[in-house]
């Protein structure tokens, strides 16, 4: 015979913790589709970022992870990664994106007119990464 959990037995109510969160034996309050543990705004930007061309959620992911530089030289960071790791296919596409104007990270913005004006240090494209 079967066993079932406690939360599904007849004659047994579901049980919130006073703080309403859910839990053993409490009703799973997240929105339907929601990934566990994240959060509604995580689920919103992953939701968004499935809907964005490739290129814009690299370039996304590069911004993020430069943002703890001051601007300028996150831009720059960003313009190097563009160089020395884009195909000059990718690079293309990015670059047209910012002539038209589709939206995209300040961050990333910048570094792509840094990429268009040239201003990296050729040294630094020529330099082995160190990852």
């Amino acid at each position: 015979m079967r066993t079932l959990p406690a939360a599904s037995r007849p004659g047994r109510r579901d049980e919130r913790a006073a703080d309403g969160r859910s839990g053993p034996g409490r009703p799973d309050r997240r929105r339907p589709g929601a990934r566990p543990g994240a959060t509604d705004r995580e689920d919103v930007d992953a939701e968004e970022r499935q809907h964005q061309p490739a290129d814009v959620r690299m370039g996304h992911d590069i911004a993020r992870a430069m943002a703890h530089h001051p601007p300028e030289r996150a831009a720059e960071e960003i313009a190097t990664h563009l160089r020395k790791f884009w195909d000059p296919s990718m690079r293309a596409t990015i670059l047209a994106r910012v002539d038209r104007g589709e939206p995209m990270d300040d961050l990333l913005r910048a570094g792509v007119v840094l990429l268009r004006e040239g201003e990296i240090d050729p040294a630094e494209v020529r330099k082995p990464s160190g990852g």
